[in-house]
């Protein structure tokens, strides 16, 4: 019997230890000037990518050409960001991004690989 319950934990332990705890995620821009860069100040409290599940909160990469990638531990998340975009034509303007800023929006990053396209709002 207790052969078996060793026997039982060992594989436990090996089935889950092949599962990937993480996701890699591309985030992309729906913007209607193509964007050069985007940079995001992390520091701003109004500015998140918080996995709900655990509290924990990444800080986004700068945007290249409208696209940035990163990995996060899956789970649900809510993202919400101000930021200054430059555009091919060396003009910057301020823009947002609010549509996974609340529960009710969230966003589940389940799968191994993801991509969220984040439409943004240019601000004035």
């Amino acid at each position: 019997m207790k052969k078996l319950a060793l026997i039982w934990s060992l594989l436990v332990l090996v089935s889950c230890s092949r599962q990937n705890l993480f996701c890699r995620v591309t985030l992309q821009v729906d913007s209607a000037q193509p964007i050069v860069a985007l940079t995001v100040d992390n520091s701003l409290e109004g500015n998140y990518f918080r996995n709900l599940n655990t509290g924990e909160t990444y800080s986004f990469p700068v945007f290249v050409n409208g696209k940035c990638e990163l990995q996060v531990l899956k789970g649900v998340y809510v993202l919400a960001f101000d930021g200054v975009a430059a555009g091919a034509d060396g003009t910057a303007r301020r823009v947002r991004s609010a549509q996974y800023a609340t529960m009710l929006d969230a966003v589940t990053l389940t799968a191994d690989d993801a991509t969220v396209t984040l439409k943004l709002l240019e601000l004035q």
